[in-house]
């Protein structure tokens, strides 16, 4: 299900190019949003594409859009960073960061059934600490039971977009023909057998 995450989030990325993203991303939002306080206080309406010259809002604008674009510069950086160091940089390691806690003590991307025993756990910080918890056993004792999938959510999904279309356009057939889909989804979902 996840082969291509290891192929493309499976590096460690570059510390100095994930600065650059850092900085520009700051910069780039107080540069856009702080000046948006003092636009609204001296009378912009919000929502506009244009607005009066003589409001003398000019240079403040000028200052938003220019931290929007570096918002957007320092978004193509990180995806430069993702793609350049998938290149030039080494794997990840499991937990490249020696966090203390459960989720970093499982495979990246994790098996389906996160851990094959529930772990005994005896501290707060398990990974740690000595006597944290006991060891995680790699495979399971016995087999592991998965439910197969089910298209149910995605069908409830759609009735909810239906229904919210509906309410939006005030038509009231739509919205209850989408909560009429809903339903029948959650109904269908909830007494799907386990065993596929």
């Amino acid at each position: 299900m996840y082969y291509w995450w290891p192929k493309v989030f499976g590096h460690q990325l570059s510390e100095t190019v994930g600065k650059w993203h850092f900085w520009l991303t700051i910069l780039g939002a107080n540069l856009t949003f702080f000046p948006m306080h003092f636009i609204g206080l001296l009378g912009m309406p919000r929502r506009i594409y244009t607005y009066d010259a003589a409001l003398g809002l000019d240079t403040m604008n000028l200052v938003a859009t220019l931290g929007a674009f570096l918002m957007g510069a320092g978004a193509l950086v990180f995806v430069f960073n993702v793609f350049w160091s998938r290149r030039t940089q080494p794997a990840a390691p499991a937990n490249p960061w020696e966090a203390p806690t459960l989720e970093w003590s499982i495979p990246s991307p994790p098996p389906v059934y996160n851990f094959a025993t529930l772990p005994n756990v005896r501290s707060r910080l398990p990974l740690w600490t000595e006597d944290g918890m006991d060891p995680i056993p790699e495979t399971p004792p016995e087999p592991i039971h998965v439910p197969g999938g089910s298209f149910w959510p995605l069908i409830a999904a759609l009735g909810i977009v239906i229904l919210a279309t509906g309410a939006l356009v005030e038509g009231l057939w739509i919205a209850v023909a989408g909560a009429a889909v809903l339903l029948v989804a959650i109904y269908a979902w909830a007494f799907e057998p386990f065993e596929v």
